[in-house]
């Protein structure tokens, strides 16, 4: 069963996105639980999927900009600078 107080928001489109970030006004990035990193350009009410952003469980993402996206994950910290096309890995996880 899904906790439902660790869930940000649903939408038909993409389902439930567990972390979201506004880079500018309409303009949304959102992360599901397995990862899956989605896109809306009107407040939320459509979605576009984008691609899924390594490194295991998100734990939160961070857009500057809509070409500059964080994303902190289980074992480090990735960053696209392509509009979450791709991502590379800025700083892994200390163990």
């Amino acid at each position: 069963m899904i906790s439902t107080s660790a869930l940000i928001g649903y939408t038909a489109a993409v389902g439930f996105q567990a972390f979201l970030s506004w880079p500018e006004e309409k303009s949304l990035f959102g992360i599901d639980t397995s990862g899956k990193l989605s896109r809306s350009d009107d407040g939320g009410t459509m979605w576009k999927q984008l691609t899924t952003v390594p490194g295991g469980t998100p734990q939160a993402p961070t857009a500057a900009d809509r070409d500059h996206i964080l994303a902190a994950t289980q074992s480090g910290v990735y960053a696209s600078r392509d509009d979450g096309k791709a991502f590379a890995e800025l700083a892994p996880l200390a163990s």
